[in-house]
């Protein structure tokens, strides 16, 4: 009898010896041939999740701008809208001017250069007064296509502080590319600068009118009619800008 206990007690002891150099085996197998893939895929994932994260806290910034304007921004207000920890605010962007000059440069608040002064015919034939133009049009383009823009626009005429000048600053830095592109950088013969923020001015102002009142002066500014016309008159106010030009030479 004790025999044959001794007998079961070795069998369970191979038993369980055989079991754990099976799963030994098994595991420096998974290892050698599949585990580095797996530890690539988990650090894949944790990037990925890291951006999607990224991105839900930047696009937050602009609703919170939208709905609220600059007085309602904050870490605590963007994190609530994102939905994550306020500390990842400051983990992945340093705090809240950095994140809001992030989305500043953020393709869903502000046009890209390519997209308002793109590299073909129209600007490599057309004169200085004509480019001018094109990039108004394009310019117009691109923020009506962008609702939550306006609003943020709308709002920085109420009030002007930190984060407000920091989105300005994306803008003008942005505005400026657009203007070395159109080789316009160094054309400042009868104050052309001027000229142009002049234009910005009254363009941006009836871009927000077409969000909040949408007619002024007749024009219905929710129509792409009303539009052409100003792209119209904005190429005739173009043409006077280079008119003063040394010998009626316009800047190439």
């Amino acid at each position: 009898m004790w025999q044959g206990r001794m007998y079961s007690i070795r069998s369970v002891l191979l038993f369980l010896c055989a079991v754990i150099l099976v799963e030994g085996l098994t595991s420096y197998a998974h290892y050698v041939t599949g585990g580095d893939i797996d530890k690539e895929n988990v650090v894949s994932q944790q990037k990925k999740d890291r951006e999607q994260t990224r991105q839900r806290i930047v696009d937050a910034v602009g609703r919170v701008l939208a709905e609220g304007g600059f007085k309602k921004l904050g870490v605590n207000r963007i994190a609530r809208e994102a939905g994550v920890d306020k500390v990842l605010i400051y983990r992945y962007f340093g705090g809240l001017p950095e994140l809001v000059t992030e989305y500043g440069r953020s393709f869903e608040y502000w046009p890209q250069p390519e997209e308002m002064v793109p590299m073909s015919e129209e600007f490599e034939k057309g004169n200085a007064h004509e480019s001018l133009r094109i990039f108004f049009r394009n310019y117009v383009r691109a923020i009506r296509k962008r609702p939550m823009t306006l609003e943020i626009m709308a709002w920085e005429m109420t009030v002007h502080d930190d984060m407000a000048a920091r989105l300005e600053d994306v803008r003008m830095r942005t505005v400026l590319e657009c203007f070395e592109r159109m080789e316009l950088a160094g054309a400042d013969t009868c104050d052309l600068t001027t000229g142009i923020l002049v234009l910005f001015a009254a363009v941006n102002s009836l871009l927000v009118k077409s969000r909040n009142t949408g007619t002024v002066g007749g024009l219905d500014l929710h129509e792409d009619g009303a539009w052409d016309r100003i792209d119209a008159m904005i190429s005739v106010m173009a043409q006077g800008l280079f008119r003063c030009m040394p010998d009626n030479q316009e800047v190439a």
